[in-house]
């Protein structure tokens, strides 16, 4: 074991002590899925400094560092990251008032490289970032205020291995995606043993579908709500090419949608959805690291579902959110997902059915 893969233990460890204190209590049917220990993520968002070299940085403990190489990150990312130190010194037209790069990879090899800047770009920028693109292979996207230009594409297509089937789902250049696909995949597999063909399944803040193509071939009905409009489009585009026909979608938000599901208020947005005949079998939760609010969790508890799926990335707001569920539900099985390798969060899958 190198030193690298001892440290991944030692933190794993950790991890899975304390996800076993807690859930062991309430049920016995745990798992845990750790990730591979090195270039494992597909994201990587960087500082740029340009003077007489070009050097990214990034920030760690409240500091700024040099970045060279990423161990956590895929070769990929690595291997853009070289190449751009090299190329962006030879264009004044790319490096000037460069301030931020995103970079986003496929494993099946695709790349964006998102160039962000304090100045507008014009048809010269267009013209030098094509000549960018062809040397590093990878497509480019270009931002300043305001403004995006896009040479190539504005997304990475994903294919995950759900074990059911694989999923393909593409993801758009600023919008939020899993950052581990080794773990998604996990996650997607645990996802699909619940699968009950004709049951109806509601789920909230579904970003660009990673999990709404999985619910679709699991499910009969799918309604999916997410409030921003980046990802609804994105949500849109990757429900055509999946070819799905059973799936819903409104820009709402989870809560929103639960009052919209109650009845205690009427959206337009949500006027083309024939709520009635609606099931309230499954719902499906995968909210941001804050996890649910009150009003959220009392209005669940009113609706009454069947079963709940919760994704969380947030284990302490996890345990408060269950504290209240617990009333009205238990627990049927729960799983580390090791999604963040070298850090304290713990991403973590509970399956709840109704008392």
């Amino acid at each position: 074991m190198n030193k690298n893969e001892d440290l991944y233990a030692r933190q794993l460890k950790d991890k899975k002590d304390l996800f076993f204190s807690f859930f062991s209590k309430l049920t016995k049917n745990l798992n845990n899925f750790p990730s591979p220990p090195s270039h494992f993520r597909t994201r990587a968002e960087l500082g740029v400094h340009v003077n007489n070299n070009i050097q990214f940085t990034m920030v760690e403990n409240n500091n700024k560092i040099n970045v060279d190489e990423l161990t956590i990150c895929d070769a990929q990312i690595n291997q853009l990251i070289s190449k751009l130190k090299v190329k962006l010194l030879g264009s004044n037209e790319i490096k000037e008032k460069l301030f931020q790069t995103e970079i986003q990879v496929s494993r099946s090899g695709e790349g964006i490289v998102t160039l962000i800047y304090h100045k507008p770009l014009d048809a010269n920028w267009i013209k030098k970032a094509k000549k960018l693109s062809s040397e590093i292979g990878a497509s480019i996207v270009g931002r300043s205020r305001k403004q995006k230009l896009v040479v190539g594409k504005d997304f990475v297509t994903e294919t995950y291995n759900a074990h059911i089937k694989k999923i393909k789902v593409n993801l758009y250049e600023q919008c939020f995606s899993q950052p581990n696909p080794y773990i998604c995949d996990k996650m997607l597999a645990w996802v699909s043993e619940s699968k009950k063909l004709q049951h109806h399944v509601t789920e909230l803040h579904c970003g660009v579908g990673t999990f709404t193509i999985l619910l679709g071939n699991l499910y009969s009905r799918v309604l999916a709500t997410e409030n921003s409009r980046p990802s609804i489009r994105a949500l849109e585009k990757n429900i055509q090419i999946n070819s799905l026909k059973n799936i819903e979608i409104a820009r709402m938000s989870g809560l929103e949608t639960l009052e919209a599901l109650i009845k205690k208020r009427e959206f337009n947005r949500m006027k083309h959805i024939n709520l009635i005949d609606f099931k309230k079998d499954v719902l499906f939760l995968d909210p941001p690291r804050s996890g649910l609010d009150v009003e959220s969790i009392n209005l669940i508890k009113r609706l009454k579902y069947k079963e709940i799926i919760y994704l969380s990335c947030g284990f302490e707001s996890l345990k408060s959110n269950l504290k209240e569920l617990l009333t009205s539900y238990k627990v049927k099985k729960a799983a580390l997902f090791d999604q963040f390798p070298y850090t304290d969060h713990i991403e973590t899958g509970v399956i709840l059915r109704k008392l």
